[in-house]
């Protein structure tokens, strides 16, 4: 059985031996399953959940731990590396999976060797290195439904004794999975690799990508939407206290349908927007149009005391992205990030002491522009400088205290600065005129036929793209007070400043500094039962830095933190046939972040990260390899999870106490001010999100050979994953069912091994499977929900020549 050897605690060691808690793939087994991007790592990694956000996001879980927003003033929960780089924006991963050599995956915090913003864990990505005095190299086509194009090669080049270059270069190319043309990607990627040997003692690695990411996103599809039952209860099973479901029409809410059907045009344009209650308008025509760059260079010494490596880091991202859903009628993101980074470690051994010592320093800022339209309301957020400075040194020992026990203590100290400065301005359109919700009945807000607020980058942009007829009185100026807009009469024959909307905004400048200290530290036990068994236990911390909002009264957040005990055990049994590895876990998650739709300082509805909530995650993983012959392997991996949430709550506001939060969770009027109550919502006793009770792969590769030399492989994988959390509310729709998915290959080799064809079939049975599923209040309390891929197919051809 092969070995696969990981660089997961900084130097080389074969999986086996490394004690802990370690998904790990080759770059052939990644080609084979189909991971061409973060979300493809689901599939190596039953506890990591990877999903597609809104534009060019990517969001990370790792049982449970992690957070539905990522943007230029939130860190993910996850450590994304790649040939030793921490990469601090989790969109600049386009180039990682070209021309890889293994991916490994470590669950659980790494506060130590890793530190800042690795609660949930870590994920490597190593590409492939150039090979001194070889000429080698391959190239790869693909075509499959949708539209799909793949296109790779990569060629290792000599350039003399002592130096060897490898390039590489990518294209992926979709029409989209839903059915309005949205969820396309069109990506390109290059990387050069320079490699030399100074001596037998020092070499030198110098990396550089460039990457680009087109397309326009993973738009969502309807569900439906929340309304008061004004005439009694529809008895649909997902009602809640005092709201009925209305399911969307069936070529509305069908997965992988989109925003911009005519249907679905059709049906969301008839919802309400608040507080403006006047009609949804359509949505902006998405798009993703950003760019990436960085040059690394490592270093390696070895010396008669011990081994030093050096990794500098230079990176920059260009971000401009337009999406929306049924909320947004446009949200727009236009960003620049600039990252500077350096690590050194030296590695040693002092008697029967291993010793890895190091510091690590980064530096990054983070500029520009973000606007979310929701029609009735905008905020404008213009982001002068978003900084972080962060420091840290570390100690990682080992003490062999006999052939077969070992110690392990490590420590990191880490000081984070973190910098922000710019200011939002929230615009608000509100309707003051009541009308009767049908013959006879109440009086509730009606301005139908009043325009929305216009999307806009910047307020200058934003005022000059309404109609100055709807401006009778002039724009509004911040935090001065509201003036009349639109051409609706308050009431019959009411003068142009009596209009039946207001038009506010409201100013929020932000100009802050958020120093953090800590120490994060690991202590664990190894024991060698055998020569291939080994038992571990270990305790370790993690901590993700605090940040900042861009939101009135809600400006800052503070660091979270998580506390791990592992106990695991990794054997080989049946001469190396066999493979067991297995793993119980219990996490403290404390202070949890949690970004989401809340009040703010005005008493507005506003999207900010605040510290709400207290995990108890615990559960058990088991992972399996058999080598039934030398022509068949069997894998299989279960995990059992149960992520409870102790402690998880926060504050609402609705318009009327006869209103309450559109949620699934218990809510409690905390005051009432001008008759508009603040909700206390209490989601404690919950399951955590993204957090399955049972996830189940497994897999069978057989492979055949003919007589005339050729030879294929046929593979069948299978996944299982219970019930679980994918939206923030706890709402019924936010439910993705329990949901088995088949993949399936046959490559066929030459005789020669120098091409081959694959072809494949993903998700056979085309399941339905719910990514995310969000509520949006003030879009007519819609429900929207992203899907997984559907069925793909296809095949591609390799040539590989030497």
């Amino acid at each position: 059985m092969e070995l696969i050897t990981v660089t997961a605690l900084r130097k080389t060691e074969s999986l086996q031996d490394v004690a802990v808690p370690i998904d790990a793939a080759t770059g052939k087994e990644l080609s084979r399953i189909g991971v061409t991007d973060a979300t493809g790592l689901n599939k190596i990694s039953p506890a990591l959940n990877v999903v597609s956000g809104g534009g060019s996001n990517t969001v990370f879980f790792v049982r449970g731990v992690g957070n539905f927003a990522v943007n230029a003033y939130t860190d993910a929960a996850l450590a994304f590396n790649v040939d030793g780089v921490f990469l601090g924006r989790p969109t600049a991963t386009t180039a990682s999976f070209l021309d890889v050599e293994r991916i490994e995956v470590l669950k659980g915090p790494q506060g130590t060797l890793y530190g800042r913003n690795a609660t949930a864990g870590a994920i490597n990505v190593i590409s492939a290195k150039p090979e001194l005095g070889e000429t080698f190299g391959n190239i790869s086509i693909g075509a499959g439904n949708y539209g799909t194009i793949t296109a790779s090669g990569a060629v290792n080049l000599p350039i003399s004794d002592d130096w060897a270059a490898r390039f590489a270069i990518g294209k992926t190319k979709n029409d989209g999975y839903n059915d309005d043309g949205t969820a396309a990607t069109d990506d390109t990627a290059f990387r050069a690799r320079l490699f030399g040997e100074f001596s037998e003692d020092v070499n030198l690695t110098i990396t550089t990508d460039y990457s680009t990411t087109k397309g326009n996103g993973n738009s969502p599809s309807f569900e439906g939407s929340y309304g008061f039952p004004l005439q009694g209860s529809n008895n649909h099973p997902k009602n809640i206290p005092g709201y009925n479901f209305n399911p969307a029409p069936d070529n509305v809410s069908a997965p992988h349908t989109g925003p911009a059907t005519p249907a679905a045009v059709e049906y969301y344009t008839g919802l309400q927007t608040l507080p403006a209650f006047t009609s949804i308008t359509p949505l902006y025509e998405p798009y993703i149009d950003n760019e990436f760059m960085g040059v690394s260079a490592e270093l390696n010494v070895a010396t008669s005391m011990g081994d030093l490596t050096i990794i500098p880091a230079y990176r920059e991202n260009t971000v401009d992205v337009l999406f929306n859903n049924p909320a947004f009628q446009a949200a727009i993101n236009q960003e620049n990030h600039q990252q500077s980074s350096l690590e050194a470690r030296f590695t040693t051994t002092v008697g029967a002491l291993d010793l890895i010592m190091g510091g690590f320093y980064f530096d990054e800022a983070v500029d520009g522009l973000a606007s979310f339209n929701q029609y009735s309301l905008q905020s404008t957020q213009d982001i002068e400088n978003s900084s972080t400075k962060s420091t840290a040194f570390f100690v990682h020992g080992k003490y062999h205290l006999s052939d077969e026990l070992r110690l392990v203590g490590a420590v990191r100290w880490t000081k984070d600065k973190k910098e922000f400065k710019g200011q939002a301005d929230v615009f608000l359109n509100l309707c003051i005129r009541d009308l009767p919700a049908y013959p006879g009945g109440p009086e509730i807000p009606n301005c139908n036929g009043a325009p929305v607020i216009p999307v806009g980058a910047t307020v200058a942009e934003t005022i000059a793209s309404i109609d100055p007829a709807d401006l009778p009185e002039g724009a509004p100026i911040a935090n001065r007070g509201p003036v009349p807009y639109g051409q609706i009469p308050l009431f019959p024959g009411a003068p142009d400043n009596l209009r039946a909307n207001l038009l506010f905004i409201n100013q929020t400048q932000i100009d802050r500094v958020q120093e953090n200290n800590e120490i994060t530290y690991r202590a664990a036990i190894e024991y060698d039962i055998a020569q291939s068994n080994l038992l571990y236990a270990s305790y370790e911390t993690g901590y993700r830095s605090g940040g900042f909002s861009p939101t009135n009264g809600r400006e800052e957040f503070l660091p979270e933190y998580i506390n791990a005990w592992t106990f695991g055990s990794k054997n080989r049994f049946l001469d190396n046939y066999l493979q067991i590895n297995a793993e119980a876990f219990i996490w403290d998650y404390e202070d949890q972040q949690a970004s989401h739709f809340g009040i703010d300082g005005n008493g507005n509805s506003a999207f900010f990260t605040e510290n709400i909530g207290q995990s108890s995650i615990k559960g058990i993983e088991v992972d399996i390899l058999y080598q039934l012959t030398e022509a068949t392997r069997i894998k299989g991996n279960v995990q059992y999870l149960k992520n409870e949430i102790e402690e998880f709550s926060y504050l609402q506001k609705t318009p009327d106490e006869a209103v309450n939060v559109v949620t699934g969770c218990d809510t409690e009027v905390k005051s009432v001010t001008d008759g508009e109550p603040t909700y206390n919502v209490d989601c404690s006793g919950k399951e955590g999100r993204n957090s399955p009770s049972l996830s189940l792969t497994a897999s069978i590769n057989h492979y055949l050979e003919f007589e005339n030399g050729y030879s294929a492989s046929v593979s069948l994988d299978a996944r299982y994953r219970d019930e679980r959390w994918v939206g923030f509310d706890f709402l019924p729709s936010q439910r993705a069912e329990d949901v088995v998915t088949l993949d399936t290959s046959v490559q066929l080799f030459s005789a020669n091994d120098k091409w081959s064809i694959l072809a494949y079939v993903r998700n056979i049975t085309d399941e339905e499977i719910k990514a995310t599923s969000q509520l949006f209040a003030n879009g007519g309390n819609t429900m929207v929900s992203t899907y997984e891929k559907p069925r793909t197919y296809g095949l591609t051809f390799k040539y590989d020549f030497y």
